[in-house]
């Protein structure tokens, strides 16, 4: 059994320049094994003499033991993630925190929403489905609504296309017009507009990750699409500080700490407290 505290050594075979301020960074464990999780849960990567930050990997679709990661340059570690190219390596060890009960994903409808960056999580967890035959489209329902801010802020964008022949995807922008982009519709307007313009998937679980504020006004809207409190999973690894440990505090809601309890919760685990938004 992998010790989650032992750190592996994993080298990286591509990297693509997202938008201005994200780069992702595709990956192998110099071993050639596999990374064992769930989805949901989260990694620490670390670069000697730089530090450690936590990030959550998605599988490669096409290659196996093949992972990807999407880096925002915010600080001194992202900003050295930024740096590294192909034949670079850095340690990864993990996995942390608890993630979704894909049992209470089985034969329900999928309704994805996500906020900038927050795509990534739930981008891992897709991946994670495909590559094992559990997306199941043909028996049910799967939506992804995706805000961010431009055109120019879109992450994985040839990805977005094949996937959106899967499933539906919808999309708004802060700025810009309402457009399409391969299969994708495109709207102007912050996420809650995609309400209005999308026909919503019903009847299932709905998973949300996006910047806090964004949990304050969509949950609301989920409610009123008929998802129950329990039905409503929200991933909150931004608020994660110590990788994991449950040391320092900061990622403290209610009686939870993200890094230990989290960062999946349902929405009746946390309505009754006001720290999360």
């Amino acid at each position: 059994m992998l010790n989650p505290y032992q750190t592996q050594e994993a080298k990286i075979t591509g990297t693509e320049q997202q938008t201005p301020n994200v780069k992702s960074f595709r990956f192998k464990l110099k071993s050639g094994g596999a990374l064992v999780y769930n989805p949901g849960q989260f990694f620490v990567f670390s670069l000697p003499g730089f530090g450690e930050s936590v990030f959550v990997p998605a599988e490669s679709l096409t290659e196996k033991n093949t992972y990807d990661i999407a880096v925002m340059n915010v600080g001194r570690v992202t900003g050295k993630f930024h740096e590294l190219k192909a034949g670079d390596t850095f340690g990864v060890r993990g996995p942390y925190g608890n993630g979704f009960d894909l049992k209470k994903f089985e034969k329900k409808n999928i309704l994805l929403i996500a906020g900038g960056l927050g795509l990534v999580p739930l981008r891992s967890l897709l991946h994670y489905l495909i590559n094992r035959n559990l997306l199941d489209t043909e028996h049910r329902q799967v939506q992804l609504l995706y805000g961010c801010r431009d055109l120019g802020a879109i992450l994985f964008k040839s990805e977005m296309k094949k996937l959106g022949k899967m499933f539906t995807i919808t999309m708004s922008m802060d700025q810009g017009t309402d457009t399409t982009i391969g299969p994708i519709s495109c709207y102007k307007g912050v996420i809650t507009v995609l309400f209005k313009k999308a026909d919503v998937v019903k009847n299932g679980v709905a998973v949300l990750c996006g910047p806090p504020i964004m949990f304050k006004f969509v949950v609301p809207e989920v409610q009123n699409v008929g998802y129950s409190d329990e039905s409503i999973y929200l991933s909150l690894e931004r608020r994660m500080h110590c990788a994991g440990l449950g040391t320092c505090q900061h990622c403290a809601i209610g009686p939870y700490y993200v890094c230990k309890d989290g960062p999946v919760f349902t929405y009746a685990q946390l309505k009754d407290t006001v720290q999360y938004k």
